[in-house]
């Protein structure tokens, strides 16, 4: 808790670079988009469709046969006729409502068997997206300093310590110990055969003093 309490103030936002993590992130779910998902999304509004139309053609049977009852006590035999028109029209829409929603239930069974096959460039973007995703979260770790702040971390428990720093400790140590035989003028030779680096800049510095 004491860690991510002095890690937090480090994590503050940097300007500019949420941006273009929003892009980053569309691609990740474009390249994540499932076509047996879409699929089933369809079949199931498909299915609750058909409940709907279910629902309007029992309201629309109990009106033709309330209407009919009362052409038929008005006399109206022509009115009666169109009411049993519509009865048996309400009544095939039921049946071909029923063979929908069937339907919509057999492709969601059927998509059991199915895999989804990825387009190469689909699996192209996600990866380039999942690659510049990480680059931007450890350039945000760099630039908050957080990434200096868990490597201090790591360090003070003993972790992660580059050989060549666990090597010249020892060296130093063993120089500053009275009991060694070991002496300053050693450890700095070992330090330039081990450094190139360091080897050169002692060489400039010594031409510097000359």
């Amino acid at each position: 808790m004491m860690a991510w309490m002095l890690l937090w103030p480090r994590l503050r936002i940097i300007k500019g670079i949420e941006r273009p993590l929003y892009p980053i992130l569309l691609a990740i779910l474009l390249a994540g988009c499932s076509a047996k998902n879409r699929i089933d999304n369809h079949a199931v509004a498909i299915r609750e469709s058909t409940t709907v139309v279910a629902a309007n053609l029992d309201a629309i049977t109990v009106l033709a046969v309330a209407s009919g009852e009362r052409f038929t006590a008005a006399g109206d035999a022509d009115g009666v006729a169109e009411q049993a028109e519509i009865k048996t029209l309400a009544a095939g829409g039921f049946a071909a409502n029923g063979l929908i929603a069937d339907a919509a239930s057999g492709i969601r069974a059927d998509l059991h068997g199915v895999e989804d096959i990825v387009p190469w460039w689909a699996s192209l973007i996600g990866q380039v997206a999942i690659a510049a995703a990480v680059v931007a979260v450890l350039i945000l770790l760099w630039k908050s300093g957080a990434l200096d702040f868990i490597r201090r971390l790591f360090w003070a428990v003993g972790m992660l310590i580059p050989r060549k720093s666990k090597a010249e400790a020892v060296m130093d140590l063993a120089a500053l110990d009275d009991n060694d035989d070991m002496t300053v003028k050693e450890t700095v030779a070992a330090k330039r055969a081990r450094d190139p680096a360091y080897s050169a800049a002692f060489r400039r510095e010594q031409r510097r003093r000359i």
